[in-house]
């Protein structure tokens, strides 16, 4: 059975900084760099090498020590 605490947490929304500003696209950019250490644990094993073209969502390291992630582009 699930538990959680009563009320949760209802911070403050601030909507009036953005909300008159119109939603708009942003533009991908040509080159992007993804680190493979993102954490305290071990880096990750590149999978793709400097310079290849990956699409989005591509997994392009791969976990490799006790503490480590699999990290996507």
């Amino acid at each position: 059975m699930a538990t959680s605490f009563k009320g949760g947490v209802h911070p403050e929304e601030r909507k009036e900084q953005t909300s008159s500003i119109p939603v708009s696209d942003i533009v991908p950019p040509d080159i992007v760099v993804i680190p493979l250490s993102q954490h305290t644990g071990a880096p990750s094993k590149p999978l793709v090498e400097a310079g290849d073209k990956v699409k989005v969502g591509t997994k392009i390291g791969e976990a490799d020590g006790f503490i480590s992630v699999p990290v996507h582009s």
